[in-house]
């Protein structure tokens, strides 16, 4: 027969087995999504030590205005923000020539959450040059419906600003960033 000795001991050992594989397990699943995470992501810093990226056209882009009011590739940094949440973090987009005679452009973006999380997704815009030379535009990109579906951005590009909203069924914010040259 066991004493309350033996009993605790026991009892002791199987907790403590029990949380090490608990422990174990975890930090399997730590290591293979940390492992995983930078290739999701290894376009886009190839774009950003590009600097830009160019993009073959659809569509001939022929006249001159058409030329002229293209944003041209280039690489912005700063943070997003979400008024519905309070959720926060690090932003970076890369941005591409103009994809067709509209003046759709890709926005390839990487986001950071909690400073352990970051994603990277690529977004079209249709940007259209002001008379006073700031860029608006206008976009949207599916997301998975669990990460709130169908995204809507509008924004500006003003000299080395970059001021956007987004927002989707589950949550709306801002993007800030500046021009990295």
């Amino acid at each position: 027969m066991m004493n309350e000795k033996d009993v605790a001991m026991a009892a002791f050992l199987l907790h403590f087995t029990t949380m090490k594989r608990a422990f174990l397990l975890r930090l399997a699943l730590g290591l293979i999504l940390t492992s995983s995470l930078p290739s999701c992501s290894s376009g886009f810093r190839s774009a950003w030590k590009a600097g830009g990226y160019v993009i073959a056209p659809n569509s001939i882009i022929t006249t001159q205005e058409s030329i002229q009011n293209q944003l041209p590739p280039s690489r912005w940094e700063g943070t997003w923000h979400s008024d519905a949440s309070g959720h926060h973090g690090a932003l970076r987009c890369v941005t591409s020539s103009a994809i067709n005679i509209q003046g759709d452009h890709e926005f390839f973006y990487h986001a950071t959450w909690k400073k352990i999380l970051s994603g990277s997704y690529k977004a079209v815009h249709t940007v259209k040059m002001q008379k006073d030379g700031t860029y608006v535009f206008k976009g949207a990109h599916k997301m998975p419906k669990s990460l709130g579906g169908l995204y809507y951005y509008e924004g500006t590009i003003k000299g080395d600003e970059f001021k956007a909203n987004y927002r989707c069924s589950m949550d709306n914010g801002t993007y800030t960033m500046k021009r990295v040259r």
